[in-house]
């Protein structure tokens, strides 16, 4: 199984030029540039699978790779599904297609993940049968009911303090590794790396169109001392701060969205470029 395609939307950063696009559209966006790329024809892809985790981010999400099959030209024949394994959605979305393949269900896959937490909303339980006269109805963040585990009652951030002190990762360990990561992104930006895997997306910002096309979290002027500076979110002398944190696992920065076309023909016979196998 190989994979001859794969594209993605820069980068947004929590309410920045990304906020108002939904996760379906950012997909759309990704995907048509993944077929592109691949030199498939929309009509030839046999299933659709996206990974999405906050399925409430817009009216279409729960829609959303069936909308994002639809909207890339793929037949209406062709099956789509959701799948949701949190941080791993992307991931098991490709999964989901190279097994479709080696199961002979499919010989093109077209694979993503799309995640909008801008979009997340606040929700009112209960308020469908009506809230007694008086009471004030209790407002939920979906975002941060999505971040945590009922189950075990801890968000994601907490487990991540659990993880540091059960290894021995210091404060100081995650701000160098944190740093490392920055000045990574800043050289390969530098280069011109990210520019064969990025599609621009058409944006409006105070009025005017413009194409947004470069990664929006990054922080290239991060130091060490800046990064020592910042307070730990989530427990007291704790680690995790809004400096060295995962994209998913704070809510500052959101939106990785990357399709990929995934095929088990021999590529000699449909004389499509492999990019991964």
């Amino acid at each position: 199984v190989y994979i001859v395609g794969a594209k993605r939307t820069p980068f947004g950063a929590m309410g920045g030029r990304l906020k108002d696009h939904t996760p379906t559209q950012m997909a759309v966006v990704a995907g048509k540039a993944a077929l592109v790329s691949a030199g498939v024809k929309p009509e030839d892809v046999d299933v659709c699978v996206g990974g999405i985790v906050n399925q409430v981010a817009a009216k279409d999400t729960p829609y959303c790779s069936r909308h994002v099959a639809l909207h890339c030209g793929l037949s209406q024949k062709t099956p789509s599904l959701n799948v949701n394994r949190l941080c791993g959605s992307g991931f098991q979305a490709a999964v989901n297609g190279v097994q479709e393949i080696l199961l002979g269900n499919a010989e093109i896959a077209l694979t993503f993940g799309s995640e909008n937490m801008s979009l997340s909303p606040f929700i009112v339980r209960g308020a469908r049968f009506g809230v007694k006269f008086g009471l004030q109805p209790e407002m939920e963040c979906s975002l941060l009911a999505t971040l945590t585990d009922m189950y075990c009652k801890l968000p994601m951030a907490i487990t991540a303090e659990n993880l540091a002190d059960k290894y021995k990762i210091s404060r100081q360990d995650v701000d160098q590794f944190a740093l490392r990561s920055q000045k990574r992104w800043t050289e390969a930006n530098k280069a011109g790396r990210f520019k064969e895997e990025i599609v621009p997306v058409q944006v409006r910002v105070k009025g005017k169109d413009m194409l947004f096309d470069t990664d929006e979290h990054p922080r290239p002027d991060s130091t060490i001392e800046t990064l020592a500076k910042l307070p730990a979110l989530f427990k007291k002398d704790g680690t995790v701060t809004a400096g060295n944190a995962s994209v998913g696992v704070t809510i500052f920065f959101e939106i990785l969205i990357k399709a990929c076309i995934v095929t088990g023909q021999n590529s000699s016979e449909t004389k499509l470029h492999i990019c991964r196998h």
